[in-house]
């Protein structure tokens, strides 16, 4: 990810009430041409909303290794806080390798990675700092019991409304997790892809997606479904 312009005020706290707490992963993607890019859809929500002048409180880990170093310099340098970045001297910062096949972009994600094994005790103290109104994670920070149990414990603690991320990952998600998951939400954000994935049926038309997206949302009793 570039380095934009700097966000509105990034150092002001937001008012009470107005702090979104992100969990999950940070990682670079590693492309073929030997490129790396920032990002983790959970690093990138908290990258954006600090454009937009809300800092949020992002809960992950790096390791402690020089890609870790970049990445809390580049907070830094955006203005957002990075104190609740955990340094995991045990595992290394999170690496995507994304390749092209088909029509679209395939994704290895190595296991035992430091997003992976964010602690929930360490976490559970920022807690008290922030005024929450709003949990955000993804499905695939729920791959590994340490970051599953993080993101869990701090949705319980904050007491906020809580917006899911479904990426479904080969082969890091179970139907049994996802449902989970989509059970505890507020709201849930997926492809089209991962609707019919998702689904009780087969795979429809365009049209008929409302209709799915409706059955989600009841099954899992959400406010609201988002497909992009």
């Amino acid at each position: 990810m570039g380095r934009q312009a700097s966000p509105k005020d990034p150092s002001q706290s937001p008012p009470q009430g107005e702090r979104v707490l992100v969990c999950g992963e940070v990682l670079f993607d590693h492309f073929p041409d030997g490129t790396r890019v920032l990002g983790g859809a959970p690093f990138n929500v908290a990258w954006h909303l600090c454009g937009f002048g809300l800092p949020p409180l992002l809960v992950s880990a790096v390791g402690d290794d020089p890609e870790g170093r970049r990445i809390l310099d580049q907070m830094e340098g955006w203005g957002m806080s990075s104190r609740a970045i955990q340094i995991d001297p045990d595992h290394p910062t999170g690496r995507v390798d994304v390749d092209k096949r088909g029509n679209g972009p395939a994704y290895r994600i190595p296991p035992g990675q430091a997003w992976d094994h964010i602690d929930a005790d360490e976490a559970l103290t920022h807690v008290p700092e922030e005024a929450v109104a709003l949990v955000y994670h993804g499905t695939l920070a729920l791959r590994h019991p340490d970051s599953a149990e993080a993101c869990r414990r701090l949705a319980d603690a904050a007491g906020a409304p809580i917006l899911v991320d479904v990426n479904l990952r080969e082969p890091w998600w179970s139907p049994e997790g996802v449902a989970a998951a989509l059970d505890g939400a507020t709201w849930a954000k997926m492809s089209l892809e991962e609707l019919w994935t998702l689904s009780e049926g087969d795979e429809g038309t365009l049209d008929e997606a409302p209709a799915a997206a409706r059955e989600l949302l009841a099954r899992h009793d959400l406010k609201r479904v988002v497909v992009t």
